[in-house]
């Protein structure tokens, strides 16, 4: 099963939320590059489960490992969602120019936290993330709102 290399928005987000407080948006994978959410970006023998269109985009055989977003996995194989180790995943990346093929090699990849396969570094956590998608919705609540579950039968 081919997972696909999808562009699922357009027009780019209709809200953000970001602290006050919030550091490091420079090189944040989703705040930083703008752009309309893509999923299941496979390239070469890499693959990122979300990314925005805002930032570097490897092309479908560019075995540059320079894509990097949330939920990376570099030496696998994306369409089959083969791992070919655990050496080379990470949860949360930083936007980085970092190129395989130009000599950025495992060591100099930037990741956020721990939750990385060991050839690659601890790096610092920016926070977390929540990403909602809809047809219909022109806002979405803000933190701290109240919700409430509502069911509707068609």
């Amino acid at each position: 099963m081919n997972p696909g290399r999808q562009v699922v928005t357009e027009g780019g987000p209709i809200q953000e939320s970001v602290a006050a407080d919030a550091t490091n948006m420079e090189d944040d994978p989703v705040f930083s590059v703008g752009g309309d959410l893509a999923f299941n970006w496979a390239f070469g023998d890499n693959g990122v489960r979300i990314v925005l269109t805002g930032g570097h985009l490897s092309g479908a055989n560019e075995n540059d490992d320079n894509t990097h977003g949330l939920g990376n996995n570099f030496y696998c194989n994306p369409i089959t969602n083969t791992r070919y180790g655990n050496t080379r995943n990470h949860d949360a990346s930083m936007i980085q120019d970092c190129n395989w093929r130009e000599g950025c090699r495992d060591r100099n990849v930037k990741v956020q936290g721990t939750d990385h396969g060991d050839k690659f570094r601890d790096g610092p956590v920016y926070g977390n993330y929540a990403i909602y998608v809809s047809r219909d919705a022109e806002t979405f609540p803000l933190p701290g709102s109240k919700l409430d579950l509502q069911i509707v039968v068609n």
